[in-house]
């Protein structure tokens, strides 16, 4: 698959990733007491999101012909990607944090993006 195939799948599991985890706090929120409807569904949402994210990213990384040993950049990029599912499952167990996990998700996604973009190590 060409770069740019690699590069449209990795934006459409963030955005999966990023819309179910903002649904899954905000929905938890408002319902602190019963589960929310639409749980199973944003948690699907999530976990394949998650996939296509890690799948495409190594697509991409063979793609820029970066090998093993990786940068730095691409170590941090797999460790917000294991923060990020953490988040999506301390949703359910911690739904009085929602405010805290929703500005979490949001300063992760804009440093995963400044290091994709930038690659500064």
């Amino acid at each position: 698959m060409s770069y740019f195939t690699y590069k449209f799948l990795h934006l459409i599991g963030i955005f999966m990733v990023l819309f179910s985890l903002g649904s899954l706090i905000v929905s938890r929120a408002i319902s602190l007491t019963e589960k929310p409807p639409w749980k199973r569904t944003l948690s699907a949402v999530n976990g394949i999101g998650l996939l296509i994210v890690l799948v495409a990213g190594f697509g991409l990384l063979a793609r820029l012909g970066i090998l093993w040993p990786w940068q730095g950049w691409v170590f941090l990029k797999l460790f917000i990607w294991v923060l990020l599912a953490f988040i999506a499952s301390s949703v359910a167990r911690h739904p009085a944090s929602g405010r805290i996990l929703w500005w979490v998700s949001l300063f992760v996604a804009v440093v995963a993006a400044f290091l994709a973009s930038f690659k500064p190590f």
